[in-house]
């Protein structure tokens, strides 16, 4: 009950709730506790007191005492009032013309005997008591949760501020409580270590892409134009052509997955994006990755209803994760179909290749994540990089498993209006 009661809830609240439920349980263990206490000494003050004065004037009229039985509320057998003669032994308190009284009940051999005390002053002063007690009751837990959401909001005022500045990325240097020498200076000195280390990780990251991306653009160049030289040179030579056609149609790739990296060491704030056909960069990938299906019984069918799909995105970039799912399933499928399907919002690549198992679909998007006992195994990196182009486009990407066998990977993309 107490878990369902904070699941979810933030840190105020929960320290809210347990001040709350301290004060309702301390609250209720003295209510009883005073409740029993008046209840005691009621049985105390009134019913054993009124039991010893009949027991005395019992014992009296059995002993004959003359001048005993002018008491007002004692009463002998046929003087005992009708509405007390059908009670049991004991003690009982009835109402009497809106009078609390109790009665007393014993039998002594043939005689009964009845005793009565009014009451009606001490259940008028109980009520006040458990009117006090209830009294009591509200005003402490209305004060412990006014207290509780005090205390709370005093506590968790730190941590808050502190929440704020992480989600809003604030400066390192500049997080609050740093200073502090308690647990939260410890959380906040932590969490500005481990923030500092993580940008620093990232920009040398982006530095390292680029660096390297830059690097390889002018050897890839000059690959690229020596190959195309070679072209011309073996016009004549059909053999030789065709390798170097292929060297051609490497390098001009290469070139292009370079800059494409390049751009991806980038902020997208900062890139130059305009509308993109997408249709066409699918048709390029298909074309490129048929290579994947040597002999194999595979074809690869294209499904396009709308062929004016235009999205704002780098055609190197779509390139890159279009193409890497394209691969991926070309080169998982052993015989079957490789379909692609191009809609309004989304490109769906569908396999019949034996799937993914279960301990690469836990972390389908890590980096270095393979599946174990495949016939290809890879780095491990290519989804992973569809992922992260994915995000710096905007776009997101989704895998099903296939009800028989094989994959389905979804890349959604915002919509782009083509009216004027």
């Amino acid at each position: 009950m107490i878990k369902k009661l904070i699941k979810n809830r933030s840190f105020r609240t929960r320290i809210a709730v347990a001040f709350a439920l301290m004060a309702l349980a301390i609250c209720t263990f003295f209510s009883v506790a005073a409740y029993l206490a008046v209840e005691i000494s009621e049985e105390q003050l009134i019913d054993e007191r009124l039991i010893n004065d009949t027991n005395q004037l019992i014992d009296r009229h059995q002993n004959n005492i003359v001048g005993s039985f002018a008491e007002d509320n004692f009463y002998i057998n046929e003087k005992i009032p009708e509405l007390f003669r059908t009670l049991s032994d004991g003690v009982h308190e009835i109402e009497i013309d809106g009078n609390e009284t109790t009665v007393f009940i014993r039998r002594v051999g043939s005689d009964i005997y009845a005793s009565t005390n009014d009451t009606s002053a001490f259940e008028e002063t109980e009520k006040l008591i458990f009117s006090a007690i209830a009294a009591g009751f509200i005003t402490s837990l209305s004060i412990a949760i006014i207290l509780g959401l005090y205390l709370s909001w005093l506590i968790v005022a730190p941590v808050t501020k502190l929440a704020a500045a992480v989600e809003k990325n604030e400066d390192c240097s500049e997080l609050p409580s740093l200073d502090e020498e308690n647990e939260i200076g410890t959380l906040a000195r932590a969490f500005s270590r481990r923030s500092k280390k993580m940008q620093q990780f990232l920009a040398d990251e982006k530095l390292f892409t680029g660096d390297v991306s830059h690097e390889l653009r002018t050897p890839l160049t000059i690959m690229l134009g020596a190959a195309e030289l070679l072209e011309v040179r073996l016009a004549n030579l059909p053999e030789d052509l065709f390798v170097a056609k292929r060297i051609t149609r490497v390098a001009a790739e290469s070139a292009e997955r370079v800059s494409a990296l390049l751009l991806l060491s980038q902020s997208p704030e900062v890139l130059n994006v305009s509308q993109l056909l997408i249709s066409h960069v699918v048709v390029r990938e298909i074309d490129r990755y048929r290579q994947f299906l040597g002999e194999k019984p595979v074809s690869i069918e294209f499904d396009n209803i709308n062929e004016d799909v235009w999205v704002f995105a780098r055609n190197e970039l779509a390139g890159i994760a279009i193409g890497n799912l394209i691969r991926n399933a070309c080169q998982y499928t052993q015989q079957g179909i490789v379909r692609v399907t191009l809609r309004d919002d989304r490109i769906v690549i569908e396999d019949e290749g034996p799937g993914l198992p279960e301990n690469v679909r836990v972390r389908l998007f890590a980096r270095h994540v393979r599946g174990h006992g495949d016939e290809y195994v890879g780095s491990g990196l290519g989804l992973a990089i569809v992922k992260r182009v994915a995000d710096h486009m905007g776009w997101t990407i989704e895998y099903e498993s296939l009800e028989t066998s094989g994959s389905k990977f979804t890349l959604f993309f915002p919509q782009v209006s083509t009216e004027a």
